[in-house]
């Protein structure tokens, strides 16, 4: 498909290595294990989980526990998703917003989040329909609704709730997210992506070209 095969050709080439980051966290080694008391053994998340904390993505709790059903704000996704490809943006702030440096980001490549003004909603549970837009416009394409969550589907960026039911419906994207779920839409855009963060277009694209599921 042109709108994405032709893109991942040109950022390939010309960020190379530079969007790995640091691959391990201070302190931890490949053969070593965080365990937390909720992550259970044999999950479909536990081994997401591990990939999130070796790139220094998220951290536990100090119970022990990782909470990974748990809503994420919007905030949170978007820190995250940054944070995958630009750990440099890391950043303690100390005045406004914590987040204020991924927003700052995120409006320079006009992705589609509610928090630039209604800082309210930065702490409201984010839902999957908007992390499908959020993905989609990291691939330098502007999608919105049903078409950003056909785009994840087709392109094995997101599975639907029912991974044997690959459909707009069954992905449910008025669902809120959770942090296992938004940890696992991460490592798909890392492993099966454009590999970076495009700018998305303020045109929309046309929802024809998108494949069939």
């Amino acid at each position: 498909m042109k709108i994405r095969t032709l893109t991942k050709l040109v950022i390939t080439s010309a960020m190379g290595l530079s969007l790995l980051g640091p691959a391990l966290p201070s302190g931890l080694h490949a053969a070593e294990q965080i365990s937390f008391t909720d992550v259970k053994k044999g999950s479909w998340y536990e081994e997401t989980v591990q990939w999130a904390v070796s790139k220094d993505m998220v951290k536990g709790y100090a119970d022990g526990t990782f909470k990974p059903q748990q809503t994420v704000s919007e905030a949170e996704f978007l820190a995250m998703l940054l944070r995958a490809f630009e750990p440099e943006l890391v950043t303690s702030a100390q005045q406004g917003h914590w987040a204020d440096a991924y927003y700052n980001r995120a409006q320079q490549l006009n992705y589609p989040v509610i928090g630039y003004k209604e800082l309210l909603s930065r702490n409201q549970p984010i839902s999957r329909e908007q992390v499908a837009e959020l993905v989609t416009a990291t691939e330098g394409v502007n999608f919105s609704g049903d078409h950003a969550i056909h785009y994840v589907l087709a392109f094995g960026l997101a599975t639907g709730k029912d991974p044997n039911i690959v459909s707009v419906d069954s992905y449910e994207g008025k669902s809120a997210l959770t942090r296992a779920e938004a940890l696992q839409f991460i490592k798909n855009v890392s492993e099966y992506g454009i590999g970076g963060l495009l700018e998305r277009p303020d045109e929309k694209n046309n929802p024809q070209d998108l494949p069939e599921l």
